[in-house]
């Protein structure tokens, strides 16, 4: 079983370049296999790799595997990647059984991380990336009403308040779920934009179809789970599903990490959004295409700050992906904040995170192990 918590120092890092050096040690020490697969194009910001890095224990045709990834959004992805460590430090993965692998993908969004951004290198938030590009894009007219209060809006406290007021505004007028779907959703349209889902694949979306063309083609029974952060109550785990609440993998997700509530079709309260190119919605399609693999896949985020203080952090962060290369005081305020929204310093917060995961990673394996 888990191992009691040791200090949350012990496992969040500071920075990419830091948790990546402190990963790539915890897989070597614990006997994992990897593989970085590094980006030719961009370095981070002290001239470092950028990298995913892939993690394996168990025999290479297991017909189950446990995946786990974390940093889709970049700047998210210190929190997953303590609970990886977390995980890893325990010996829990020596729990699976003999015919079950893991493989940890991590960071899905290297750049993100080391720049303490969201999106990735082009400006793309990954998890609306993930689609076919060929076909046409889906229509987010909300978004198109919404982009110029949101390239208009301020991003000093009098500006991030007047945002939202005239957020709410707009919501009493047309509906919350039209207004959170118009930010959320996923847009096509404005490349220098919130929630911009590009106009190609992604160079991490094109590596996670390499990663699953070369770790998952045997297996037979996945289940995925991909850290975030930012929904939810203050320090709890949030789960959401793509998967409809009929569906064989949605019930299965409720047997498996009862008495958590799995969400789908009522991810936010009073809004559920449509979401396009989702990276979970993507991976699923592109095991389906080189297998018969059944997949059970479930986000956890872990719940920062309330609605308000969330909406005006897409605000600095659509702020900081055309600014996080100039140096002055707004920019490291900007870069603060966000990095506290998206991952609390408060130590009770990460107590709480590092608290309650290994019983969720438990019962992963638990479920797998007898599905």
């Amino acid at each position: 079983m888990f191992s009691e918590s040791a200090s949350p120092t012990l496992f969040f890092s500071r920075n990419y370049r830091e948790g990546r050096q402190r990963f790539r040690e915890m897989c070597t020490a614990k006997g994992l296999d990897l593989q970085a697969y590094i980006h030719t194009d961009h370095k981070g910001p002290c001239g470092e790799d950028l990298a995913i890095d892939c993690a394996w224990f168990g025999p290479q045709n297991a017909e189950k595997v446990m995946v786990i990834s974390c940093g889709t959004h970049g700047l998210e992805a210190s929190t997953g990647a303590a609970t990886i460590m977390q995980f890893l430090h325990s010996n829990a993965h020596l729990e699976l059984a003999n015919n079950t692998a893991l493989l940890i993908i991590y960071p899905v969004n290297p750049f993100g991380w080391a720049y303490d951004r969201r999106g990735n290198e082009d400006g793309i938030d990954l998890n609306r990336n993930c689609l076919d590009h060929t076909q046409p894009y889906p229509v987010n007219a909300a978004y198109d009403e919404l982009h110029p209060l949101i390239k208009e809006a301020q991003v000093d406290p009098d500006g991030l308040e007047t945002f939202i007021q005239a957020f709410h505004a707009y919501s009493a007028q047309h509906g919350l779920g039209r207004s959170i779907g118009g930010i959320t959703a996923g847009q096509y349209t404005y490349p220098n934009g919130m929630s911009y889902g590009g106009n190609a694949l992604s160079w991490s979306c094109r590596t996670l179809y390499t990663i699953v063309e070369e770790y998952l083609r045997f297996a037979k029974k996945i289940v995925m789970v991909d850290w975030h952060t930012g929904i939810g109550a203050y320090g709890k785990p949030y789960f959401i599903m793509d998967d409809p609440v009929s569906s064989r993998a949605y019930a299965q997700a409720k047997d498996w990490w009862a008495p958590h509530t799995i969400h789908s079709d009522d991810i936010l309260d009073g809004a559920s959004p449509d979401y396009s190119g989702l990276i979970i919605r993507g991976l699923k399609k592109k095991i389906t295409s080189i297998g018969d693999a059944e997949t059970l896949c479930v986000v956890i985020e872990w719940g920062t700050y309330k609605v308000d203080e969330m909406l005006q952090s897409l605000l600095l962060d659509d702020w900081l992906k055309a600014n996080y290369m100039t140096d002055n005081s707004l920019v490291d305020s900007v870069r603060t904040q966000l990095i506290d929204r998206f991952c609390p310093q408060d130590s009770r917060w990460r107590d709480a995170v590092l608290s309650q995961a290994p019983t969720l990673y438990q019962s992963a394996i638990t479920g797998l192990t007898h599905w």
